[in-house]
């Protein structure tokens, strides 16, 4: 009878270790927040714009009170737009829209491949890092990186 009773308290006590192990977990698991996946991410924003400076105009600026100063500014107006319109499917743009193409796209083994109807079929592979708290896309191909800003504004 003692050795039941021995047995008997080894399986309480492993279950009630058991149980309190799960639920930590399942704390851990609700307050930890939901995140999307990578593909649901892409898509849920109106478009990506690259930051590359590369379209900027040098303006002057003149102040008058009887002398004229020059001051030369800056200002980068964003030409190239990427839109993941849903999961597999985009549109792309590298002139501010005057020409819109149709992209597939897919998220396979930590890499971002994209298939571009351009002039003549496109591909491309990238590895990517998608930061979803500040809402940035740093896709990283033959040495160098070209950064997306998420734009979730709608028109």
């Amino acid at each position: 009878m003692e050795k039941k009773k021995i047995i008997s308290l080894v399986i309480f006590i492993i279950g009630l270790v058991t149980l309190t192990v799960g639920l930590v977990f399942l704390i851990l698991h609700l307050t930890k927040g939901s995140k999307m996946e990578d593909g649901e991410y892409l898509v849920s924003a109106k478009e990506w714009i690259l930051e590359d400076n590369s379209n900027c105009e040098a303006t002057q600026t003149d102040e008058s009170e009887g002398q004229s100063e020059d001051v030369a500014e800056t200002n980068c107006l964003p030409k190239v737009f990427w839109d993941f319109t849903e999961i597999g499917k985009g549109t792309l743009t590298t002139n501010n829209h005057l020409n819109d193409y149709e992209f597939i796209w897919a998220i396979e083994d930590g890499k971002l491949k994209i298939e571009t109807s351009w002039l003549y079929p496109l591909e491309n592979e990238y590895d990517y890092e998608l930061n979803q708290n500040d809402g940035i896309l740093t896709l990283t191909a033959d040495e160098k990186a070209f950064t997306f800003v998420a734009n979730f504004e709608s028109e």
